[in-house]
């Protein structure tokens, strides 16, 4: 018999059982270990997941919230920007109501005077020609006025609801 066979055979029975019983433990206690280390794993990445998910969702709500903002501060400035129109059209109107008041009263003051009487002798077409191009003057200083605060309101109501955020 071979040396190794011999010293195997010199060995008890309840030796080996007790050697392969021990052994048997310990790979159970690694793969219990293993195991355990590979739960904690997965419970962290399910974790982070979970946070990750979370993060992005209020990331989501943020954004839209701002591009809510956003889109009512432009609903916001067209709407301004409209009414703005209507008052410049309003005043536009106004204006040529002005002027055809003061050339009527211009041929009615004509009509009335002999034929060879001076044009104006109190000065009255003078002062309907200065009235009719102050208005048209006022009329778009106003019109650049406005156009100009429906900018600054425009943009003011954007930094509002851009920085009050959700």
């Amino acid at each position: 018999m071979a040396p190794p066979l011999a010293l195997a055979r010199a060995v008890p029975i309840w030796a080996w059982a007790l050697a392969a019983a021990l052994a048997w433990g310990g790979f159970q206690k690694a793969r219990a270990t293993y195991a355990t280390r590979a739960a904690a794993q997965a419970e962290q990445t399910a974790a982070i997941e979970a946070a990750t998910a979370e993060a992005e969702r209020q990331a989501r709500a943020a954004e839209q919230a701002w591009a809510e903002s956003a889109r009512r501060a432009a609903d916001a400035y067209t709407t301004n920007l409209a009414q703005q129109r209507a008052a410049a059209d309003r005043a536009r109107t106004e204006l040529e109501r002005l002027r055809d008041v003061l050339a009527a009263g211009a041929a009615a003051g004509a009509a009335s005077r002999p034929a060879g009487t001076a044009s104006s002798a109190d000065g009255a077409g003078a002062l309907r020609a200065v009235v009719g191009e102050c208005s048209a003057a006022l009329a778009e200083v106003a019109a650049d006025a406005d156009a100009a605060h429906a900018r600054v309101r425009a943009l003011q109501d954007y930094l509002r609801a851009t920085r009050a955020g959700p």
